[in-house]
């Protein structure tokens, strides 16, 4: 299913990031990456950790032209790392004037993974 998404919004000239949590899953998605490695997430990741986002770094021209993040695997992934990418796209995706107050900061992200 995700292939299939992400090849529907890439055929349109689109960007789709696929991350995963663990690195052996990444090989299953079109340029998956871990989500460490895609958003720098620190490791150990606490309560008021952000992501290692330099504003500089070309990491932030591609998330803010990104049309959808595929997150899989989520379920066995602790609510730190959700709320480290949340604060990171929420100041990326804002001005300086105008701070971003959207959930991800308007980016869609679709999570993934066995939910039973």
């Amino acid at each position: 299913m995700w292939n299939t998404l992400s090849a529907a919004l890439c055929s349109n000239r689109d960007i789709v990031l696929n991350v995963v949590s663990s690195g052996i899953a990444s090989l299953l998605l079109p340029g998956g990456r871990t989500m460490h490695s895609r958003f720098k997430i620190l490791v150990p990741c606490i309560e008021t950790s952000i992501c290692d986002i330099d504003k500089k770094d070309d990491l932030v021209g591609l998330l803010k032209i990104t049309k959808l993040i595929i997150w899989d695997e989520t379920p066995m992934t602790n609510k730190w790392y959700f709320e480290s990418l949340d604060k990171s796209l929420k100041d990326i995706m804002g001005t300086k004037d105008n701070p971003c107050e959207q959930i991800f900061g308007g980016k869609i992200v679709v999570f993934g993974g066995d939910f039973r």
